[in-house]
Formats: structure tokens, sequence, C-alpha cells
């Protein structure tokens, strides 16, 4: 896969994340007005959605293993933009709920999964895969950024049904553009996985190993952590006298803030070892979320979300370059959609379970307390990983 296919790759999600991840936020509020319900009956939608697409996304990585990667984008793709159109012509609480389960399948089938098991398959050397990773997610970063006041704008002078048309048209051109310029690009057969320094064996049950189990875990965990962080930012801050408009302003920074280490790591040289990025980029939403836990003054707070955020960002793409490095290239769909399963039953519990602890003590002490388990487990991760460190690695072939 060409550098140019990647980055179109990466436009494409940018799309996908934009229309049917970021979007419905902005759509809240109308549907909240025309529907007449509570908000919590519209986010309800969104929640189903993210349930179905954790139901779909072992299937879909195992659609990827078996080289149906693509075809499962331009499939979920176009479908989506179907569903779309159709919904604005349909109204209703009941309709609403339909069409986002469904559209919670395309979910499944078009967001980052099944890209990272075509960029898996496309590069066999770790570094390459790193950078291509790095690349795509990058492009996927933007998506908040851009699709959050353009969904504003285009509800403000078009009305729900007409922003939902358009970003219907805007998801069914990505994807045809998308289908154009990087699917016709790929090989059939994938390159061969090359052991990076410091890497250990593949296993050849993973799925059953104390290993995966703990990458599983650990990857939940931070979905859960993020999810909350972001969902109860303007009340963590609040506790500590930040208006909800300043703390609204630093969250909607928290995708840029994620760019960084993205753009980092596609510096192959900066490959390393799995369980070594998975331990920082742990480590970093610690330190940033003990800082944000225990800081008083609002650039201290302000500096700890963005270390937070730095650490997020870098944990989205290290998943699926530890799992097809650590664990079965063959399986490496299918093992990544097992943990993204977890991780949206995570994120969908995440921000509930957090206010609810929180109203019981406060979100210092709860985010103090997940502080510490994520250094511990920051410490505990290439030992419980089993991995060669990368220094020794590089002694050995000195």
């Amino acid at each position: 896969m060409t550098t140019r296919a990647v980055a179109w790759l990466g436009v494409g999600q940018l799309v996908n994340w934009g229309v049917l991840y970021y979007a419905f936020a902005v759509l809240v509020r109308p549907l909240e007005q025309e529907l007449g319900v509570a908000t919590w009956v519209i986010t309800g939608a969104f929640s189903l959605a993210l349930l179905m697409s954790a139901a779909l996304a072992p299937a879909v990585g195992r659609w990827g293993d078996r080289g149906l990667g693509a075809r499962a984008i331009q499939a979920g793709g176009f479908l989506a933009a179907a569903l779309l159109a159709a919904w604005t012509a349909v109204p209703g609480v009941l309709a609403l709920y339909i069409f986002w389960a469904a559209l919670g399948l395309c979910m499944a089938a078009t967001l980052y999964e099944p890209a990272f098991v075509l960029v898996a398959r496309a590069h066999g050397d770790p570094a390459t895969r790193l950078r291509a990773l790095a690349l795509v997610t990058l492009f996927g970063g933007l998506a908040s950024t851009l699709f959050l006041p353009a969904t504003g704008l285009l509800v403000d002078g078009l009305g729900w049904r007409g922003a939902v048309l358009t970003l219907a048209g805007l998801l069914a051109a990505s994807t045809a553009l998308t289908s154009l310029l990087v699917f016709r690009t790929l090989d059939a057969a994938p390159q061969a996985a090359v052991p990076g320094r410091g890497e250990s064996p593949p296993e050849t049950r993973p799925e059953t190993s104390t290993r995966f189990r703990y990458v599983a875990g650990v990857f939940a965990a931070v979905s859960l952590a993020s999810a909350a962080f972001v969902a109860n930012l303007v009340p963590t801050l609040g506790e500590r006298g930040v208006s909800a408009s300043a703390a609204a302003m630093l969250g909607g920074l928290i995708g840029v803030m994620q760019l960084p280490g993205r753009a980092l790591l596609m510096h192959g040289a900066l490959a390393g070892s799995p369980s070594v990025l998975l331990a920082m980029s742990v480590a970093l939403q610690a330190a940033g979320l003990g800082t944000v836990a225990l800081g008083r003054a609002w650039p201290i707070m302000a500096g700890g979300t963005m270390v937070f955020a730095l650490g997020a960002g870098l944990t989205t793409l290290v998943r699926p370059y530890l799992v097809q490095a650590m664990f079965a290239h063959e399986s490496g769909g299918l093992l990544n959609g097992r943990i993204a399963m977890q991780q949206q039953l995570a994120r969908a519990a995440g921000p509930l379970a957090i206010a609810w602890l929180a109203g019981r003590a406060s979100y210092s002490a709860v985010f103090s307390v997940i502080a510490v388990v994520f250094a511990v487990i920051a410490v505990a991760s290439p030992s419980v990983l089993n991995e060669v460190p990368a220094s020794k690695a590089r002694r050995e072939v000195l």
C-alpha cells in the first residue's frame, strides 16, 4: 500500500468518524426540540448504536482476516449513507432507534477496525506498519475538530434534516473515492509479518492467553476512562471553580491534542517495543488524570488535560500495532475486533459509571484512583507481556 493510498484511507476514516460518530452530538438538541422528549431519550439511540457496533466488531475483524476488509468498508459506507438519507424521511423516536441501531452495525464495518486490518495486511515490516497506522489515525483524529463545527453550521443553515442529507452525500462520495483510490491498489495476498526488535513470538492461540486477556482489559479500562473524562470534563473542572464555557473549550480541543503523539510515531525509528509504547501511553494518561484531579490552578489543569489527550491519542494507535506484533498476524483482525467490542462497551458504560461514583465521592477522588491504577499498569506492562526490553535487544543485535 503506497503512502498516498494510506493517506486517502485516512481521509476516508476522517469522514466516517465525523459523520457516524461525532455529528450526532450536534443533532441532539434539534432532535430533542422536534420530538419533544428528554435528552437521554435521544442520546440513548447513540448508546444503542455503540452496543450494536460492539456486537459486530469481532465478525468484522474476522472478515478482515479473510481479506474482506475493503468490502466491509464499502458496504458499510454506502449502507450508512442510505440509512441516513432514509432516516430524515421517517419521523419519531422509534425510527430514531431503529435507524441508529442499523447505523451502529455500519460503524463496526467502517471505522478504524477494518482499516487497521488492511494496513496490517499490506505492511509486514513493523516500522512501516506503525508509520501507516499513525498516518491513518492522524487523519481520523481531526474528525471531531472538523465535523462538530461543520455539522453545527449545516444545522443552522439547512435544519437537521438538510444537514443529515448533506452528511449522507459526503459519506457516499468519500466511500466511492476510497474504493477508487485505495482498494483498487491493494494486493490480494497479505505480506508476511517481520519480527521487530524486542518483539516476542506470536502465539498460536492468543485469545486464550493471559497476555491477551491483560491487553484487552487494559484497553477496555483506557476506553472507559477516556469516555468518562471527556463526558465529565465540565463538572470535573467545575469542582475547582472553572467555568463551564472554559471547560467546554478545553474539551473541544482534546481531539487536536491527540495528534502530536501520532505524528511523532510516524518516524519508523520510534517503533520500538509494543509493550513499552503501551506503557508510555498509559503513563501519560495517568499523569494527565492525576494532574487534573489534584491541580488547583487553571493552567495546571489545562496542562493535565493536554497530557491525558496525548496519551489517549497514542493508545488508539498502539492497540492495532501491539496486537499485530505480539499475537497471531493471521487473526489480527479478529483479535482487534474482540478488543474493540470490549472498548465500545466500556465507552458506553464509562460516563455514567464515573458520574455515579463521583456523586458519592468526588471527581477528584475518582480520577485520582484511576490515575494510580494506570500508573501501576504502565509500570507492570512490559513485565506482564514478557517482552525483551528494547535496550537489551539492541545489545544482543550489536
